[in-house]
């Protein structure tokens, strides 16, 4: 008896497609845009920390662990917690929107209860530990209250993060984690593994809808020593490419030494930073001086203020110290230029609606202004646009309509037409 042939259904016919993985969304592209606008000199990182993010849009990761952790290295100064500042702006649209944890303050281990709590019954029981579930989550809450940040858009196809169901984001720096006592390094090992925390009166903190981020200096002595060499300046691309070699061999050799391996392999991502060029520095420069007019417009006095190029090299010349990244850039800034100014305000020199300029002529700063540039009313247009602008700064993160355009746009009309000047002369960085 012959055995009966199996029922065969028709195959339908399809068609093979080619895929790009090299192709980002637009989201992606816009979160990337806005993190090398604020992170300067660092495209690598960037597009390393871009990547992991792209898992996070996609749902792909491992859903009992955190979303994302990474530990971020390198030499001091280069933008490791910017970095950080940068992804609470790009996420929950202000640059503070995330938990710091200050890890010299956890030096000794009995600190440790800040974090974790007291028991009940203990001194101290009462008070709300800062790694609360409630604590982490207050960023993410107050950004969908107020409406901005990249993580209001999109989330409904994200099973993770429903904040219907009170299931909200969280952005954690454990800063100089090298400084901490190594309880704390054991208590992240139980983080990142497991995804989870049991706090000092028994109550379970959820970490899988956290991104964590570890920042650490390990090896800038080693990197000095680098950074400091006489023959070690702004040299040409391909030294600078090996010294930015040699520096992550580096960074990643005295991190083996000082964390345990187990600990160094929980990360998703090792991101080592590079040391910051000479144009890296005038485009930072740009950035503080930017920060700088926001500033003059906040004052008692509020008036405009004008950089010239000379002025602003000399400034990069001052603040140029390989070992020590952006931060003399910043401290030339506060003393020559903030510093004078504050005298000119204080003794009457300049006055409400004046624009001042900066130069640098026979190897000293000059100031100068021109009186009544603007009126009481333009001021006031001025300082109404710049506080919308403070309100929009996150739509560059989910915005198509190019609202924020606008509103830059509206700014620089307001100075274009108060001023008598024919050259714009750097007000355009607004």
């Amino acid at each position: 008896m012959s055995r009966p042939q199996p029922c065969q259904l028709p195959i339908a016919s399809s068609t093979r497609l080619q895929l790009d993985p090299d192709q980002r969304s637009q989201q992606l592209h816009r979160f990337r845009g806005l993190m090398e606008r604020m992170v300067v000199g660092q495209p690598t990182a960037i597009r390393q920390i871009s990547n992991s993010f792209s898992r996070v849009l996609a749902g792909v990761g491992d859903p009992e662990s955190p979303i994302l952790s990474m530990m971020l290295m390198g030499p001091t100064g280069v933008g490791k917690t910017e970095t950080v500042r940068a992804l609470a702006e790009s996420l929950f649209g202000h640059r503070r929107a995330f938990t710091r944890i200050n890890c010299q303050e956890y030096s000794a281990h009995y600190n440790l209860s800040k974090l974790l709590g007291s028991p009940p019954g203990y001194v101290g029981g009462e008070i709300k530990p800062l790694l609360s579930q409630d604590n982490l989550e207050r960023h993410h809450r107050e950004a969908i209250e107020q409406g901005r940040g990249m993580f209001n858009e999109n989330l409904a196809r994200l099973n993770r993060f429903s904040p219907e169901e009170g299931k909200y984001v969280s952005l954690v720096c454990f800063d100089e984690i090298e400084k901490a006592h190594p309880k704390l390094w054991n208590l992240l090992l139980g983080i990142l593994e497991d995804g989870t925390l049991v706090l000092g009166n028994n109550d379970e903190v959820d970490f899988t809808r956290a991104i964590i981020v570890l920042t650490t200096n390990v090896g800038s002595r080693s990197m000095g020593e680098h950074l400091g060499h006489e023959n070690i300046g702004f040299v040409g691309t391909e030294d600078e490419a090996g010294l930015d070699r040699d520096l992550r061999s580096s960074a990643m050799r005295e991190a083996k030494k000082v964390f345990p391996f187990e600990f160094i392999n929980r990360f998703d991502q090792l991101v080592t930073f590079d040391t910051l060029k000479e144009e890296h520095l005038f485009a930072i420069l740009d950035n503080l001086v930017s920060n700088l007019h926001i500033r003059s417009i906040d004052c008692i006095e509020p008036f405009l203020l004008r950089v010239e190029h000379r002025a602003k090299a000399e400034l990069v010349r001052q603040g140029t110290d390989p070992q020590f990244g952006a931060r003399p850039l910043r401290r030339a800034v506060e003393s020559e230029i903030v510093t004078p100014i504050s005298h000119l305000i204080c003794s009457g020199q300049i006055q409400r609606g004046d624009l001042v300029t900066v130069d640098f002529e026979d190897g000293g700063f000059v100031f100068s202004k021109e009186d009544g540039i603007m009126t009481a009313e333009e001021i006031a247009d001025f300082e109404a646009l710049r506080e919308e602008r403070e309100r929009s700064r996150d739509l560059e993160g989910h915005d198509d309509g190019g609202e924020a355009n606008r509103i830059v746009e509206e700014m620089e009309e307001v100075v274009a037409q108060s001023r008598t000047l024919s050259g714009d002369g750097g007000l355009h960085d607004l």
